[in-house]
């Protein structure tokens, strides 16, 4: 079988979860024998032996989509590069031999549907996160219309949670029963069981800097940690839009020093980071799935996470907290920093808990998917 893989982010090229799926899901597909003809913008990547990649002309950059809400020019610019991306992938794919569509997020849709209409294959469309909640409400008209018809013209629609499938159907009027939930998953021999006793007292969240992700509730309630620890640090790991604000409020609540801003870290790093943390906390307002939880959940580091999040559904032992409740969550971080032993065997039964998130077993369900639409 011959899948026609068009993404946007790809290794090492990674803002957020898009890239790491989009990776983990190709390389996972070619182990199984799937072949992938890989659409990408211009750009270096990382390299699945067997994966044939295609670069598109050399106008065609990749572009970080997290940072261009607060810049109209780079707006433009990006759906510029979007644009760009559809027709050079369109030529290109109608001269590739392949026997379904995949596109990936409103970023590659417009090329997957011109591809379905002129190549006459089926169209399978994952859609990572709708603009409305990354924009917390307030999404670009032009990003949201993209979205709408790809959900629209899809043979089927994939995403990565009941949450996110629910807030699809309910955004664009689309039945239920053409959505399928694939959750994503994690390789944990990746990270490291192994924690360092580094004393350091680090609460740290990991991910993009955006509305969407909540870090300025988690500043606030660790305005309230500090007051009760003197030891404890906030480390903040990612860039977006929102820097500049939470560096502001950083300054506002007298947080010089309790807060780290580590900006973008390289995989090395992040593992780092991870070792010496003593409790992860991802306070999203609204999160599709949430990778990152799974990474310091594979790390063994208790885990707080937002009720609003994908990856809620699949962990059962991790901490779950309003995104707005500051007390609660200070409260149950000040509980792990000081009582020995409070986050160590759900940290324990939580990896155990993910073991079967796989992507070996998230490429099966997609075989499984292609399999179908291509018998009917």
């Amino acid at each position: 079988m011959k899948v026609l893989m068009l993404a946007w982010e790809f290794p090492p090229n990674i803002v957020g979860g898009l890239g790491r799926h989009s990776y983990n899901l190709v390389k996972a597909l070619n182990s199984l024998g799937i072949h992938v003809e890989l659409f990408l913008p211009r750009g270096k990547y990382t390299i699945i032996p067997g994966v044939d990649y295609i670069i598109l002309p050399e106008e065609i950059k990749f572009s970080v989509y997290s940072n261009v809400h607060n810049l109209s020019v780079a707006y433009l610019d990006l759906l510029e590069r979007v644009r760009a991306y559809t027709d050079a992938a369109v030529m290109s794919a109608l001269t590739k031999d392949f026997d379904i569509i995949h596109a990936n997020d409103w970023l590659t849709a417009l090329a997957g549907i011109k591809v379905k209409e002129l190549a006459g294959k089926k169209l399978i469309v994952t859609i990572h996160s709708t603009e409305y909640t990354r924009t917390i409400g307030h999404p670009w008209k032009f990003i949201e219309d993209i979205e709408r018809m790809a959900v629209q013209k899809a043979d089927v629609v994939v995403t990565v949670s009941e949450y996110s499938k629910n807030m699809i159907s309910r955004l664009y009027n689309i039945s239920p029963d053409k959505i399928k939930v694939i959750y994503n998953a994690i390789d944990q021999n990746e990270y490291s069981k192994h924690r360092l006793n580094a004393n350091s007292k680090l609460v740290l969240y990991v991910g993009r800097l955006s509305p969407q992700k909540g870090v300025d509730h988690l500043i606030r309630a660790f305005k309230l940690v500090s007051e009760n620890d003197k030891d404890a640090i906030l480390g903040i790991a990612g860039e977006g839009p929102e820097l500049g604000k939470l560096i502001d409020l950083t300054i506002d609540l007298d947080l010089q020093g309790r807060v780290i801003f580590f900006g973008r870290v390289s995989e090395e790093e992040l593992h780092l980071l991870y070792s010496i943390a003593s409790v992860f906390v991802m306070p999203s307002v609204s999160e599709p799935f949430g990778i990152t939880a799974l990474e310091a959940i594979a790390s063994r580091v208790p885990t707080i996470i937002s009720i609003e999040s994908g990856v809620s559904e699949v962990v059962n032992n991790t901490f779950k907290v309003n995104f707005w409740d500051s007390y609660q969550m200070a409260d149950i971080i000040l509980g792990i920093l000081n009582y020995n032993g409070v986050g160590d065997e759900l940290s324990k039964n939580a990896s155990a808990e993910i073991k079967k998130l796989t992507w070996e077993n998230s490429a099966r369900q997609f075989i499984d998917l292609y399999k179908q639409l291509l018998s009917n």
